[in-house]
């Protein structure tokens, strides 16, 4: 899955900030694995006590159970109940469409593995890099004349526009 982080993160970030949840200041990951349970207690309005807290909390989390009950002791409201579950519902959807199309991708790249192997090997070449490459260029390099015509097809060959110091544009 591609891990970046989306809008809806930003704005779920600022609805916490906002209800004066400081969760950011004790998980690295606030999407992760017990930052992510944390949210649906705070969506589902769940009172967290330590013991529930020690519970959502994976044990490789290196913040302490009492840092992170500071940390989500802040006044949220059903303002902000409502626009945190309305921004945590449509990045699931998205989460979720986009592990759709990265499934329809890897069935549709099934016939070029070896060539998606073969790319993947070159330095600073990764999947996702090679998958792209198959999708704009396709596997048949005959279609290009040259190295050279497939560089200038892919907008990567570098125009000399000047010559004798004059630019010719």
């Amino acid at each position: 899955m591609i891990h970046h982080r989306t809008s809806e993160q930003n704005r779920i970030h600022k609805i916490l900030q906002d209800a004066n949840i400081k969760l950011t200041s004790v998980l690295s990951d606030i999407f992760g694995v017990s930052g992510r349970r944390i949210l649906e207690a705070i969506l589902n309005g769940e009172k967290i006590e330590t013991d529930g807290l020690r519970k959502m909390v994976d044990w490789r989390t290196k913040a302490s159970i009492t840092d992170i009950a500071s940390a989500i002791n802040g006044r949220i409201r059903r303002h902000h109940r409502d626009m945190l579950r309305y921004h945590w519902e449509h990045m699931s959807y998205l989460e979720k469409a986009i592990e759709e199309l990265e499934k329809q991708i890897d069935q549709l790249l099934s016939p070029y593995r070896k060539e998606v192997e073969l790319l993947d090997g070159i330095p600073g070449v990764n999947k996702a890099a090679a998958t792209t490459f198959i999708a704009e260029m396709g596997v048949d390099m005959s279609v290009f004349k040259s190295a050279k015509h497939l560089a200038s097809w892919a907008g990567v060959s570098p125009g000399n526009y000047e010559s004798a110091g004059k630019k010719n544009e």
